[in-house]
């Protein structure tokens, strides 16, 4: 399995571990999402412990510097030679630390279609199979916000911010050709009944000149289309009053 932008530091901690351990574990909850490469918030990655799970009925892992679990289905991967919970796995254990949109996020990321790692159905199998566990209701509420098309955790928190509320859910990552049938954007989201596009800028868009002047260029192409652009930044996701206040505008004016 691939390991996207891996922590070279971490999994050398992870293979020492191995070295002194006899018994079948796992790493897992936040150590594997992080092997993996998963976006996860800063104040999660504070914690510098090895999370290491081991079948249920046996002793949990008890070392400095270690969180040990027990994992009452054994069902593992390897990465690298490393021995990890599976990605649906892994998602639910953190659904305990994450708050519902990080856990979102990771959904999102896990199943994306650029590099899915699992799929939306083997989520809702394993929150299916586990009642009563610690963080299954908040995990059965981001299950049904998860969404295979988004490309990055601010994608999803502005998705959640829009959805939550109460607008209308826009496309994710949507195609725009123009009326010959060529190809102009990919854009983030997009309302294609009302003709509004959102874009997330974040500070590639605004530091690299190639990037701003492709911008600028490509929001001309749609508005002469007909398309209303808005360009979200991080200053709108901490305080999104005045953007959702013009979007929900935008998409009443515009309806068909």
């Amino acid at each position: 399995m691939r390991l996207p932008g891996h922590d070279d530091g971490l999994e050398s901690r992870c293979q020492a571990f191995l070295l002194h351990r006899e018994e079948r574990i796992a790493f897992s909850h936040l150590t594997a999402a992080e092997l993996l490469g998963a976006p996860l918030p800063a104040h999660i990655r504070e914690d510098a412990r090895l999370h290491v799970s081991v079948p249920a009925g046996e002793r949990a892992v008890q070392a400095r510097s270690v969180a040990g679990h027990t994992l009452s289905a054994w069902n593992t991967i390897s990465v690298r030679g490393l021995p990890l919970t599976t990605p649906e796995q892994t998602w639910l254990d953190l659904a305990v630390s994450l708050d519902r949109d990080a856990l979102v996020a990771l959904g999102d990321w896990l199943v994306s279609y650029r590099h899915p790692l699992t799929t939306p159905e083997a989520l809702a199998e394993i929150v299916r199979s586990t009642p009563g566990r610690r963080g299954i209701m908040k995990a059965r509420t981001a299950l049904a916000l998860i969404r295979t098309r988004s490309e990055s955790p601010a994608e999803t928190r502005l998705r959640l911010l829009i959805v939550d509320a109460g607008l209308p859910e826009p496309a994710l990552n949507y195609l725009i050709h123009q009326r010959d049938g060529g190809f102009i954007a990919r854009v983030d989201m997009a309302y294609p009944d009302r003709g509004v596009v959102l874009e997330y800028e974040g500070d590639g868009h605004r530091v690299q000149r190639d990037v701003w002047f492709r911008d600028i260029r490509r929001r001309e192409q749609l508005e002469d289309l007909g398309w209303r652009v808005v360009r979200v930044t991080a200053a709108d996701m901490q305080s999104p009053t005045a953007l959702l206040s013009r979007l929900s505008r935008l998409l009443w004016t515009r309806r068909e």
